[in-house]
């Protein structure tokens, strides 16, 4: 999903320019860095997407209730349900249902709960990775979190919450990833971002939350100049791909997301 790297624009001046490959996720021949995958508590409806993340994860966890969607995705095909079993189900355990809960068990998926409720299950779930890498002393996974948007609008915006929360880990990418998009956040500063046309794309979209933002854009078909964007005026939907790298230069953080392509029918 690439890295920071250094840009020299003058003889003076060095900027630091964030590289972003998020579609390499999904991509047929892209190699993304590790990941942990999270599911989430919404239905599982692109099965393709869900076992290319899931055959590419590094770690795999089922927050709560997303235990019930995968257990609901694959219980009439026993060899599929056995064989896309979570490494671990964590959060408070007030969704996951019983016959759930003892199917998981019974097959030696750990069961963390966490009782406390100032988080969110997605959020348990990273915390307890923290915990994990700590003791294991090894680079940071970055995140796909899925089925992270649609489905309730208090969970989604939970969701792209969690991304600002996150937006001061460097060492670690946090990508959204429903049935039709990919969604990060960009921080201020200026970031290039490498589009891979086979797995998303054309439309796309760059939006300001939680505060205004004055941004301007490169190979976008509607490209940005110095240009305010904020709710209540004006915000970047509806855009389109022109090049296979996006930069964009922005003073407060902003939403970036593409459509994915449909990989259900792919042979």
């Amino acid at each position: 999903m690439f890295r920071r790297s250094f840009s020299l624009f003058s003889r003076t001046a060095m900027s630091i320019v964030t590289h972003w490959c998020p579609a390499n996720i999904l991509s047929p021949g892209a190699k993304p860095n590790p990941f942990c995958l999270i599911l989430l508590d919404q239905p599982l409806v692109k099965v393709k997407m869900f076992e290319r993340l899931w055959e590419r994860a590094t770690y795999r966890f089922a927050a709560d209730g997303g235990a019930n969607r995968l257990y609901d995705a694959f219980k009439h095909e026993q060899s599929l349900l056995e064989k896309f079993l979570p490494h671990e189900i964590a959060g408070d355990m007030d969704s996951i249902r019983d016959d759930v809960r003892t199917y998981y068990e019974s097959k030696g998926v750990k069961i963390s709960e966490v009782s406390e409720q100032d988080s969110t299950d997605f959020m348990k779930c990273v915390l307890l990775l923290d915990d994990k890498e700590f003791s294991k002393t090894h680079p940071k996974l970055d995140i796909v979190a899925m089925p992270a948007l649609g489905g309730r609008f208090d969970h989604t915006i939970a969701n792209v919450n969690y991304l600002y929360v996150m937006k001061d880990q460097i060492d670690r990418r946090v990508i959204l990833v429903s049935d039709q998009n990919l969604t990060i956040l960009l921080d201020k500063g200026t970031h290039h971002i490498h589009c891979l046309t086979d797995a998303e794309g054309p439309h796309c979209g760059i939006m300001p939350i939680g505060m205004p933002a004055t941004l301007t854009t490169k190979g976008l078909k509607w490209n940005l100049e110095n240009h305010l964007c904020q709710f209540g005026g004006m915000v970047s939907t509806c855009n389109v791909l022109d090049s296979d790298l996006i930069q964009v230069e922005t003073d407060n953080p902003l939403v970036w997301t593409t459509e994915v392509k449909d990989m259900e029918h792919e042979a």
